[in-house]
């Protein structure tokens, strides 16, 4: 594909009255099936671009990357749909400067290279007020009139089916050496949590993957999001779970009490939350949310290093297993299910990406 992007930057630039030569450079990918590069343009006047090449799609397998759908599909590539809608309701997500309409070459605003992990590691001083503006930005996102831009998204729900895929995904990928008895009461458990799980309180938009490594520190201290292209609708403590138990970095418990009082008062103010849901009944949504995500992550982990040879997110195991842990001391409910997995927990090996 090297002479096609060629191709398709310089198309960009024509059509901008642009001349002047820019080469590229790889960045570190994420899981998917795209990779990144930054663009450098001879012209220093230009500022830098993020070029997305998507490689064909692996075809659908039991343990790949599920998104639920029960209507039709999202009319186009669910990036460029998703970044368009929100970009024009003021989510900060990269501008789209070029794009095959498949998504196959896409040219967009460079964000730069501070993630807000990187940032607060560095800055721990800003925790507080970034983690405020990352609070805020989720009410945006959760409160977007969906319908009028991505009506599509009413086939796209984060359903029990779905929860249920994510439960096995981990089975799969994440447990070793369980017996028959034990693996048939784990079962049980993931039926009873899909359950509750699903449709525990109206569905809002959710990024599916809100955490301190998709959201971006910009030069001026404002955020910018990335990696929104498995969008849907579902709970509005699922992406909550997702930053709080973040598999990257840890926060106590004191402090995610803090910051769930602060999201749900913002929640209930826009709509989102009824005025009627108890500070214990968000406190245990919240919770099984965040149990559910981190045994998704651990499993995906694995997964990723199986089958896609990349062992890279393998040192974060330890960090979900930590917090099923703590989750499972926070909630009672949970307990049984941790002691039931605990000892069949799948660790990577010495040498194994860690």
């Amino acid at each position: 594909m090297e002479g096609d992007w060629k191709g398709f930057v310089r198309e960009w630039l024509e059509r901008q009255g642009l001349t002047g030569g820019f080469d590229r450079t790889p960045l570190a990918g994420d899981a998917s099936n795209r990779q990144y590069f930054r663009v450098h343009f001879s012209d220093t006047s230009l500022p830098t671009a993020i070029l997305m090449e998507k490689n064909a799609g692996e075809g659908f397998k039991k343990s790949e990357e599920a998104v639920s759908g029960t209507g039709e599909g999202p009319p186009g590539d669910p990036f460029i749909l998703i970044a368009r809608f929100l970009r024009d309701r003021g989510i900060p997500a990269p501008a789209l400067y070029q794009f095959r309409q498949d998504g196959s070459l896409i040219l967009q605003e460079d964000l730069g290279d501070q993630t807000l992990h990187g940032r607060l590691a560095g800055e721990p001083g800003e925790t507080d007020p970034l983690t405020g503006k990352v609070v805020s930005l989720l009410v945006s996102l959760q409160k977007l009139s969906w319908k009028e831009g991505l009506p599509w998204l009413s086939g796209r729900t984060f359903s029990r089916e779905l929860i249920r895929w994510e439960f096995e995904h981990f089975i799969e990928y994440g447990l070793s050496g369980t017996p028959a008895r034990t693996f048939a009461r784990i079962q049980e458990d993931f039926d009873r949590e899909s359950d509750l799980l699903a449709g525990d309180t109206p569905p809002v938009p959710v990024h599916r993957d809100y955490h301190s490594r998709n959201l971006m520190v910009r030069d001026d201290g404002e955020l910018g999001l990335i990696d929104f292209q498995d969008l849907l609708l579902g709970s509005p403590f699922y992406d909550l779970a997702s930053f709080l138990f973040d598999a990257y970095r840890t926060l106590p418990m004191e402090t995610i009490r803090h910051w769930l009082s602060h999201y749900r008062e913002m929640a209930v103010e826009e709509g989102i939350l009824s005025p009627a849901l108890s500070t214990e009944a968000a406190e245990s949504s919240l919770f099984r949310h965040a149990f559910q995500r981190n045994l998704k992550a651990c499993g995906r982990f694995f997964y990723i290093a199986d089958v896609k040879g990349n062992p890279s997110f393998l040192p974060s195991v330890a960090q979900t297993h930590r917090n099923l842990e703590r989750l499972a001391e926070a909630l009672p409910e949970l307990a049984s299910v941790y002691e039931r997995i605990r000892p069949h927990l799948r660790r990577p090996q010495e040498g194994q990406g860690v």
